[in-house]
């Protein structure tokens, strides 16, 4: 509709000038055509460049209205009216200090109308940063004490991966997750869209996350939809990471290279993988475990087996077990940022 609307606006000036241009310039003579032809040549030029211009500066004014649109819905109701707020008091006082200083600007005028315009412009940003603080930024700079409210604190975005797995919900129950937690409309689009597939793995994943969201759809904890997308960033990965860092939110996700890429775009990040491994019992070498072997393991003589959480047990000369249950011993554990491996070997007599 902006387009639109800016290409009607342009063509309209570019046709306009098109008829003033013609009538200033005498090409008449020069060129043996008709007055009539030379205004209509001329008219049609202006409202092609209008035309051309018009959908060019359409788009960016598209673009910024809705930046300005994510922005607003992303604040809640007491940061706009401080905004509010602000904005007048940043008017009031550019105001002031333009009556008392700047009309000693007289010459030249061009000098003092900009020097104006700065000081509003200026007055206005500053006001509604400093008013729009949240409550808990406030309350540091004045040096009070006690802890922010619920409503000031950054939210908890659930990635896709997150929603499907589940586990968020438990860590939100027991307070591990300080937050309101939101689901940006483009992820809730993504999970729609594996719940539609042909595919019966992504049709049953996209089912889970969305039946698990519509339990947790009311309460005081709530999971509530957050309209925001961002239309020229093409993945939805990209735009959770775009979306925590306009709103200062965390992203809760169990991608690992999400959460590399989040990290290094300077976003907080709740990996439930991650927590889930610092929740684990640490396991020793020397202590026994009581496994059944599964499979075998890829080097010669290995046998695999998994705790109840999944991880991976590797036994070694283990695949004499192979299918039954064993006594092992932990040898070692490998611990990375992508999961636990235990190393063990067969008990004497097992």
């Amino acid at each position: 509709m902006i387009v639109q609307l800016a290409r009607v606006v342009l063509v309209a000036a570019g046709a306009l000038g098109g008829f003033v241009g013609s009538q200033n310039i005498d090409l008449s003579s020069q060129t043996g055509y008709s007055d009539r032809f030379v205004i209509i040549v001329f008219i049609i030029l202006g409202a092609s460049i209008g035309y051309v211009f018009g959908g060019i500066i359409g788009r960016e004014l598209t673009s910024a209205f809705q930046s300005a649109k994510e922005r607003i819905v992303s604040l809640d109701t007491s940061s706009l009216i401080l905004g509010v707020i602000g904005l007048l008091v940043g008017l009031l006082v550019a105001f002031l200090i333009s009556s008392a200083i700047f009309s000693y600007i007289e010459r030249p005028k061009w000098l003092g109308l900009i020097a104006t315009i700065l000081l509003y412009v200026f007055c206005s940003y500053a006001a509604m940063s400093l008013f729009m603080l949240p409550g808990r930024d406030i309350a540091l700079h004045l040096g009070m004490a006690g802890s922010a409210p619920v409503a000031t604190r950054p939210p908890k975005l659930l990635d896709t991966s997150a929603i499907i797995d589940g586990r968020f919900a438990e860590l939100a129950r027991s307070g591990l997750l300080d937050g309101p937690l939101r689901v940006p409309r483009f992820v809730l689009i993504e999970l729609q869209t594996l719940a539609d597939s042909a595919d019966d793995t992504r049709r049953a994943r996209g089912r889970r996350g969305l039946d698990l969201l519509t339990t947790l759809a009311a309460g005081d904890d709530a999971v509530q939809v957050l309209e925001a997308d961002f239309p020229e960033v093409p993945t939805v990965d990209a735009k959770l990471v775009r979306l925590g860092l306009a709103t200062g939110g965390s992203v809760v996700t169990v991608d690992y290279n999400l959460s590399k890429v989040a990290r290094v775009e300077g976003v907080h990040v709740i990996n439930v993988n991650e927590a889930a491994e610092a929740l684990r019992p640490v396991l020793l070498p020397g202590d026994g475990l009581h496994i059944t072997v599964a499979k075998e393991g890829k080097e010669k003589g290995q046998g695999v087996g998994y705790l109840e959480d999944g991880t991976m047990v590797v036994v070694a000369d283990g695949d004499g077990a192979i299918g039954s249950e064993a006594d092992v011993e932990v040898t070692s554990v490998l611990q990375t940022s992508a999961g636990r491996m235990i190393f063990a070997r067969l008990k004497a007599g097992s």
